[in-house]
């Protein structure tokens, strides 16, 4: 049943209002002047607010202000029997969802407004519970100071407006901070739109970014879509160079050009960029456009590796448990104290992503209700089924030495996809180093191979 707040001074008003709605079986609360509605506010919930503009103690708009610094969501109509425009005109700016003129309308176009208002408040409520059910989902957990300083810069960052760059290997969480900043903002209750770059090509682009005009039928693109919203382009440097000039304008003009039309649209989005690549690097090399770096680096969010915050693993895992356990509708299982351990001492080349798949692919296979360290396996591989080879092979220890050698560097820099600077790193040393080591061992460049750096 909703519920409805009633403030008039005139008593009589108040009951004749209540007649009507009590019909409908709205459940009915009054007050009779505007401190005692906002008394009433802080205490209790309501689908809606009558709220007479001529009170003594506090008028209808003074009331209106407070009532919507305690619930910013408050739907608001104001009554008034001396109304005028600009009257009207300052209710609807400070958030008034409506205003009426006593005497008040006809009863069915007044029981009409008040049905619409209901309907205008469950749908904020639904969406409401929408953005709260994203911001779950897409939480960064951990306490560590690493993902402490994260979630400090996706709180700052998201009161703001200007670009943001998130960087960080596969599997970190690029697209859950993007996803944060924007559920965060003001924006949230526009459009969050994804954009994979891998899947922008230069056929496709004009048509998928800026819409066009086909047999007559106007095409909007994701840009125009994303109005008031936030448009995230992950992987960015994947783009080829024509496709970053054109993003580049885009960024600098905010305006685009519908395929087939010559009308301008303004645009008002906000841009969030991932990648997984060191941008410098892929300036220097050509790959990517300095002006176009300068533009999207306005703000800047580095995702830690998950090798760099492990003390994160336990808390990590509960979460990711409880969370599958209950989207698959089984107990919650536990993992015990050995099978934590176990986790930790893991390598993830594929982050925090990695952890989760293994952790569901343990809850679901597993018949336990407590997943133990016995239960969890490395999955069998070549370079395993190589090293094993290697150990029943009659050669020196210097041999010995160098063929494993060989052999981890190959699976480091497969797991790493054959990214030289993620590589170096989970291996402790420098890229130079790595890079002389490859030579040594007759490893192909990453630039003489079909993987990307």
């Amino acid at each position: 049943m909703s519920k409805i707040l009633i403030v008039d001074d005139e008593q009589s008003i108040v009951d004749s209002i209540s007649m009507i709605l009590n019909q409908d079986d709205y459940e009915i609360d009054s007050a009779n002047d505007g401190l005692s509605a906002v008394n009433k506010v802080k205490s209790n919930f309501y689908d809606l607010i009558l709220l007479d503009i001529k009170m003594p103690k506090m008028d209808g708009i003074e009331a209106l202000e407070k009532i919507k610094e305690i619930d910013k969501d408050a739907v608001v109509i104001m009554i008034s029997g001396h109304g005028t425009i600009e009257t009207a005109v300052e209710a609807t700016k400070k958030g008034a969802y409506n205003f009426l003129q006593k005497p008040l309308p006809d009863l069915y176009e007044f029981k009409l407004i008040i049905k619409n208002a209901i309907g205008f408040k469950k749908s904020l409520d639904e969406l409401k519970k929408y953005k709260e059910k994203a911001l779950e989902e897409s939480k960064i957990v951990g306490s560590s100071e690493k993902i402490k300083e994260v979630n400090n810069l996706i709180d700052k960052y998201s009161k703001v407006n200007s670009h943001v760059l998130i960087c960080g290997e596969s599997g970190t969480g690029k697209e859950l901070a993007a996803r944060q900043i924007h559920y965060r903002s003001s924006r949230a209750d526009n459009k969050f739109i994804e954009l994979n770059s891998a899947n922008l090509t230069e056929e496709n682009i004009e048509l998928k970014l800026f819409g066009g005009v086909e047999n007559n039928n106007v095409i909007k693109g994701s840009l125009e879509l994303a109005e008031g919203g936030t448009v995230f382009i992950d992987e960015i440097s994947n783009l080829s160079l024509d496709l970053q000039s054109k993003l580049l304008k885009v960024i600098e003009d905010n305006v685009i050009t519908r395929e087939g039309s010559n009308i301008f649209i303004k645009l008002n989005v906000r841009f969030i960029f991932s990648s997984n690549m060191d941008l410098i690097s892929e300036i220097d090399a050509k790959h990517f456009r300095e002006d176009l770096y300068h533009r999207i680096n306005v703000l800047q969010i580095n995702l830690p590796p998950l090798r760099e915050h492990a003390d994160d693993i336990k808390e990590l895992v509960e979460y990711f448990t409880k969370t599958i356990c209950t989207q698959n509708g089984i107990p919650v299982k536990k993992f015990s104290d050995k099978a934590i351990e176990a986790l930790e001492s893991f390598r993830y080349p594929g982050n925090v992503r990695e952890l989760k798949n293994l952790v569901e692919r343990l809850i679901i296979t597993s018949d336990r209700k407590i997943i133990d360290d016995e239960d969890i396996e490395l999955p069998a591989n070549k370079e395993l089924k190589l090293y094993n080879e290697l150990l029943n092979k009659d050669m020196s220890l210097n041999d010995f030495q160098n063929e494993s050698e060989k052999l981890f560097i190959q699976k480091m820099l497969h797991d790493y996809k054959y990214n030289v600077s993620h590589t170096a790193e989970a291996l402790q040393i420098q890229r130079s180093h790595l890079y002389k080591l490859m030579a040594k061992y007759d490893i192909p460049l990453p630039s003489k191979t079909k993987q990307e750096l």
